[in-house]
């Protein structure tokens, strides 16, 4: 799983390189928030099928079903797959997407920094990559 791992964060960094960040947030930042928290809440509902509506066309291409991307999720981001707790951070304009930030903690209560690269795909944000990295900044963590 390592390598999906890397590969996701390998996609949202090259549109990260490509397209300068704007310092303000995004508009349109509440409606991409939905979609990650009606993703999570397919996970939360044990529904792979449902979460991968929220999948961009180049996560399907890698992911081609519903149980395959699932099986991803639950064993490369179990702190996506079942958070005990989540905050939305801010969010970041990138060209046409943009990278929206989520803490998230683990059961165990580890704290991650999750970066959601978003794409408008036929008008509807949908999730092209995930990015993960532990919270060093919260305390006890």
């Amino acid at each position: 799983m390592r390598g999906y791992r890397s590969f996701i964060t390998a996609m949202a960094l090259s549109f990260a390189i490509s397209t300068p960040l704007s310092a303000a947030e995004p508009e349109n930042a509440d409606r991409a928030r939905s979609v990650i928290q009606s993703q999570l809440d397919a996970f939360k509902a044990k529904s792979p099928a449902d979460a991968y509506e929220f999948a961009a066309p180049n996560v399907r291409r890698i992911f081609p079903t519903p149980d395959v991307f699932g099986k991803m999720v639950r064993r490369g981001y179990p702190m996506v797959w079942n958070p005990s707790d989540t905050k939305f951070l801010d969010a970041e304009k990138l060209g046409d997407s943009l990278i929206q930030r989520l803490r998230l903690i683990d059961q165990r209560g580890q704290a991650f920094i999750a970066e959601y690269m978003m794409i408008m795909v036929e008008g509807e944000w949908r999730i092209a990559g995930v990015s993960i990295t532990r919270d060093t900044a919260t305390a006890g963590a």
